[in-house]
């Protein structure tokens, strides 16, 4: 997957002495957006280029600007969140105290968008995404947070503006691309509600047992033909059940829901890939739980998947929402198997 920008205007025009910052969510791909600066001589200025730092101090960035600057560099970026008026300041106080013009690429990048990207980001350098229990391990790399980060983001954001002391700030659109790579086509599959009748609703809305396991009849016929369309199957499964305490009535060991995973399978007739997500409903963990799109983006890289093949079915509104933003096309359960 590639971050492109739908419409560059005049993002990167010819270099000049100047600073610019950039203002997006965390993980809205501003690293990515910013290398055709550094490839016409500017130089980036991060936490990471500095070995740290924390939202609340950025400091040091400054000071390694400083010294840059002294040493005769004139062009600068700050590659950083730069979500509130505050943040900025610093960044503009540097940029006056050496006399230099200082402009904002504000990346589009939408909250869903920044989801995926954080996600994938995720797998790629860890080889897999990450569970809320195991965040606290990563906890000092800057790149590793959970979900939690980018709705604080959102909460607190100012817009840029030129008020503020900018020269020029420019609204950079993003789009989501796929390498060349990514040609494989999967059916994607909810369980509960989609693959298997719920034994009671109001009970419990998944089974905790392979008895509860009931497969409506020709669904496992439908899959077979997809399967000679030459689709993967692929599963996607929410399974709350799993987080909650012993003595909950809803409660299902993750042993158990495996089981139920297999039994199912072998009602169908064929064999799935699946994933599942172990949390509660609410503010997202960790990427995960749908409709958050951790789960697509692990099937697509596993599977080089090229999302525009692929069709999501499922039973609720979390299922067609996980499948729009991961950009697989969608099919309610009821019409995939009518």
């Amino acid at each position: 997957m590639s971050i492109e920008h739908t419409d560059t205007g005049d993002i990167y025009v010819e270099p000049r002495n100047e600073v610019v910052i950039t203002v997006g969510y965390p993980g809205s791909g501003k690293g990515t957006h910013v290398k055709p600066l550094l490839a016409k001589g500017y130089q980036c200025f991060n936490r990471d280029s500095i070995g740290g730092g924390t939202n609340k101090d950025d400091s040091g960035i400054y000071r390694e600007a400083q010294k840059a600057f002294d040493a005769g560099c004139r062009r600068f970026v700050f590659d950083n969140t730069y979500g509130t008026i505050q943040a900025r300041s610093a960044a503009i106080t540097f940029a006056k105290s050496v006399g230099l013009p200082i402009r904002v690429l504000w990346l589009q990048t939408t909250l869903e968008q920044a989801q995926l990207f954080a996600s994938r980001r995720q797998v790629q350098r860890l080889g897999k995404l990450l569970r809320k229990e195991e965040y606290k391990a990563h906890s000092k790399d800057a790149n590793m947070f959970p979900p939690g980060a980018q709705y604080a983001y959102r909460k607190r954001f100012e817009p840029p503006t030129t008020v503020e002391g900018f020269t020029h700030v420019k609204p950079v659109p993003v789009a989501v691309t796929w390498g060349s790579e990514y040609t494989n086509k999967a059916l994607i599959l909810d369980f509960d509600g989609t693959l298997r009748e719920t034994p009671d609703e109001k009970a419990c809305p998944y089974p905790r047992t392979t008895a509860e396991v009931k497969v409506p009849a020709g669904r496992g016929d439908k899959l077979r033909e997809y399967l000679d369309k030459g689709y993967r199957l692929l599963g996607a499964s929410n399974q709350s059940g799993i987080s909650r305490m012993p003595d909950d009535p809803k409660f299902v060991s993750e042993e158990a829901a495996k089981r139920c995973f297999a039994e199912t399978c072998r009602q169908l007739g064929v064999d799935i890939e699946v994933l599942y997500a172990t949390e509660r409903g609410g503010p997202p963990q960790s990427f995960w739980r749908k409709p958050v799109t951790g789960m697509a983006v692990l099937h697509i890289e596993r599977h080089k998947l090229d999302p525009r093949q692929c069709i999501c079915v499922g039973d609720w509104t979390s299922d067609k929402s996980f499948a729009e933003r991961a950009g697989f096309q969608f099919v309610w359960a009821h019409e995939f198997f009518a």
